[in-house]
Parts: structure tokens; C-alpha cells; sequence
């Protein structure tokens, strides 16, 4: 079960039984699962807590459940600001070009990007052939890397329960780290946009 809603049953749980609490989730849930701290204070705001003020004669929030939404807002507003933070960053880039059809400089690189701080895997990907370094389970990144180009992305980063992933489509190819939720995103974000491809420094 996710730690996100683990907390939520928790909380609700001083307040309904637990197998309550439990359908009140499980019916939340059914739409679709958050992705974001900042999607569970929305489902705990918007979602469950009109649902129990029809259960229950409450006026207000109780602390518990305003202290785990605010927990979650405080959580997406240090995110956004460290993708802001990443973005003033970008002007004062100094450009590293990779070439990801040449295996030696896709080793060279995964092996660079994985000694950065709370990396915990390493994907650089090409056209023709891919490095992989990931200190536990590798984690499938193949399938994100089309939908990112097809959006037009060019950094992207996605906060799990207990991980941080980011991706940075490239030429053909992508590079993809997989951090520690405490790594600083900032930082990898700034390893991510300096990088580019031969064409793109020559062109």
C-alpha cells in the first residue's frame, strides 16, 4: 500500500472505523490514483472530506486531516519551487554535447550521472543500444521516454512514494535517473538540461 495512503487511512481512522475509512478511499481511489502530493491534498480536500461531512456532524476540518493536506500543499509548493529554481538555472548552462550511439560515451556518462547525490539508477538510452546502472531493481523507463517526445518535453520529473524520476529526451534516445525522494531535484534537473546532442551544438 502507498505510504501517501497508508497516512490517509490513518488519519481518517480516528474518526470512522477502519473498514469505513477503507471504502471511503477505495471509492476516491476509483477515479484515478494521485501522482503528486499535491493530487492527494486535492483528494483529501475535494473528494473525501464532503464525503464525510455528510457521514459525520463536523463543521470544519479536524487537525489531523488539515495538518496531512497542508503536509501535501507544503510538499507540491517546494517542488514547483525547485522546478523554478531549475529554470533560472538553465540560463547560465554550459552545454555538454553526447553522442548516445557511441556505447563508450553512453558508459562514460551513466557512470558520471549515477556518483550524483541520492542517484540511485541510470538509464542512457540510444537509437541503437542503451547503459543501465542501478544500485537495486531496475526500473522500466522505455515506455515514458515516447510519450515525453511526443509531448515536447525536454526535462521531465515525476515524484513516486519512496523515489524521484527524471528523464530528458535526447536525439533518438533519452537519459533517465532514478534518485532517493530526499535527492536534491534541483540539482538533477540541472545534470539533465545541460546535456545535448552533437547535431543540436553543431546546428
Amino acid at each position: 500500500m502507498a505510504v501517501n495512503e497508508e497516512s490517509l487511512l490513518e488519519a481518517l481512522s480516528r474518526y470512522v472505523s477502519p473498514r469505513a475509512a477503507e471504502n471511503l478511499v477505495r471509492r476516491a481511489l476509483a477515479g484515478r490514483m494521485p501522482t503528486s502530493p499535491g493530487e492527494w491534498a486535492h483528494l483529501l480536500e475535494e473528494i473525501l472530506w464532503p464525503e464525510l461531512c455528510r457521514l459525520l456532524p463536523f463543521r470544519e476540518m479536524p487537525p489531523e486531516l488539515k495538518a496531512l493536506a497542508r503536509e501535501w500543499r507544503e510538499l507540491a509548493s517546494s517542488q514547483v519551487a525547485e522546478a523554478g529554481e531549475g529554470e533560472t538555472e538553465e540560463e547560465e548552462l554550459s552545454l555538454e554535447a553526447v553522442d548516445l550511439e557511441d556505447p563508450s560515451a553512453r558508459q562514460l556518462l551513466a557512470k558520471r550521472l549515477a556518483r550524483l547525490e541520492g542517484v540511485t539508477g541510470v538509464v542512457v538510452a540510444g537509437k541503437n543500444g542503451k547503459e543501465e546502472l542501478f544500485s537495486g531493481e531496475p526500473v522500466p523507463l522505455d515506455l515514458a521516454y515516447p510519450l515525453l517526445r511526443r509531448q515536447g518535453y525536454r526535462v521531465f520529473y515525476a515524484l513516486l512514494e519512496r523515489e524521484i524520476v527524471a528523464l530528458r529526451p535526447l536525439s533518438q534516445g533519452y537519459i533517465g535517473l532514478l534518485a532517493r525522494k530526499e535527492a536534491n531535484i534541483g540539482r538533477l534537473l540541472h545534470a539533465l538540461r545541460r546535456l545535448t546532442s552533437p547535431a543540436e551544438v553543431s546546428g
